[in-house]
């Protein structure tokens, strides 16, 4: 099947698709027939976003609070900054005054920017213009406004007080974690940080910069995380810098509310035996090189030299960092932990790996758990042994 064109894509936004939206989202028969009956008054292409739309407006749902309306595609779906993150970002851009989203995608970070003020969408892809436009529109944001062209085109009359930009990760259909390789690249964006020198670049977590930007001590590196995942890695530049020359790591609670330390990267911390408490860091730690900083300030311990979990004989809170109360500690046995479990009826297992390499899927059956109770098992290396431990989550007060 051909694909969609831009036209296909503007009669989706438009009135015209509604009846047909609203359809397919409450069938009265199979798809099949659904797809059958749309197919009689509408071409392949425009049956195809019909039915698509259906599909990823509900897979949207863990990241906008209010899809049911938007329009996506997959690969902007899948690459837009969820609604919470975006919220985030947006705050630490200054109020009330003009914002330029760039490579702005479906409109992610731009819906949220445009809450604190005039923001301009910029995006050389019309199907991200034409779908910007309407998840605008559809929300009722007035603030934002949309321009099809390429970034590398835009001309000194760009009038923003600050930039966030979302260079494209893929080339040549391919993922790469070299920044350096990013479209648009990292020399046209120093370009644009040479007109405003107040900006923010959205990256993968694992994105790998050059030395330069490493080494300028006038940016801030971020990278933020929610629903147990690091999801982005931000530079911050100019004003927008709240530590430059620093490393930040913020975790986004279920509520929005973020938590996050700023700290040195690379520190290393003790190791010492397991204590009455375990503690595994968030992905964002490790993905910052942050969690011996957290570690240090916590007062806690690693339970091994490398990937480890760390520890202490007194409860920490932090919610950069799970925590676990060890009921039993032993060496890795697999009969005697099931055994074990067995004794205290548990059947709902958590099975936690660090720095051993223990496939979690094929150990659980080999424990084959059953009981009423539930319990965490860590599992990592401690001096010459690899030891389980037995455990309870501490829940954040």
């Amino acid at each position: 099947m051909p694909e969609p064109t831009i036209d296909d894509y503007r009669w989706l936004v438009s009135d015209k698709a509604q009846p047909f939206l609203e359809e397919a989202a409450s069938p009265s028969g199979s798809l099949v027939a659904l797809t059958k009956r749309l197919r009689t008054v509408l071409t392949p292409e425009r049956t195809h976003l019909v039915l698509e739309q259906v599909e990823l407006r509900e897979r949207a749902r863990v990241k906008f609070s209010r899809p049911e309306n938007m329009f996506f595609t997959r690969k902007l779906l899948e690459q837009s900054t969820d609604e919470q993150i975006a919220n985030y970002k947006a705050s630490r851009f200054p109020s009330d005054q003009p914002i330029a989203d760039l490579c702005c995608g479906i409109g992610g970070d731009s819906l949220a920017l445009a809450q604190r003020g005039p923001c301009v969408a910029v995006d050389r892809d019309p199907v991200a213009i034409t779908l910007v436009e309407a998840n605008g529109r559809v929300l009722g944001v007035g603030a934002l406004s949309c321009e099809e062209t390429d970034v590398r085109s835009l001309d000194g009359h760009l009038e923003s007080a600050a930039w966030h930009i979302d260079p494209d990760r893929r080339v040549a259909v391919q993922r790469t974690s070299q920044a350096v390789y990013s479209e648009p690249s990292l020399d046209v964006i120093q370009m644009l940080r040479q007109r405003i020198d107040h900006g923010a670049i959205k990256l993968a977590p694992g994105a790998q910069l050059s030395d330069r930007w490493q080494n300028d001590m006038s940016v801030e590196l971020e990278w933020i995380g929610s629903r147990r995942e690091c999801r982005q890695q931000v530079v911050w530049i100019g004003s927008l810098a709240h530590h430059p020359g620093r490393r930040t790591a913020t975790v986004l609670d279920r509520w929005g509310e973020s938590h996050s330390f700023t700290g040195e990267a690379e520190l290393q911390v003790d190791v010492a035996p397991c204590g009455r408490y375990l503690f595994a860091p968030d992905s964002t730690l490790l993905a910052s090189r942050l969690v011996g900083g957290l570690a240090d300030q916590l007062q806690l311990r690693a339970t091994s030299y490398g990937l480890s979990y760390y520890t202490a004989d007194e409860y920490r809170e932090s919610a950069l960092m799970e925590a676990f109360e060890v009921q039993e500690l032993l060496n890795l046995d697999v009969r005697r932990l099931k055994r074990l479990l067995r004794e205290h009826k548990v059947g709902s297992l958590e099975i936690k790996v660090r720095g051993v390499e223990i496939n979690p899927a094929e150990l659980r059956k080999k424990l084959q758990p059953k009981g009423s109770e539930s319990a965490t098992i860590l599992i990592f290396r401690s001096g010459e042994h690899v030891k389980v431990a037995v455990a309870q989550r501490c829940l954040l007060t």
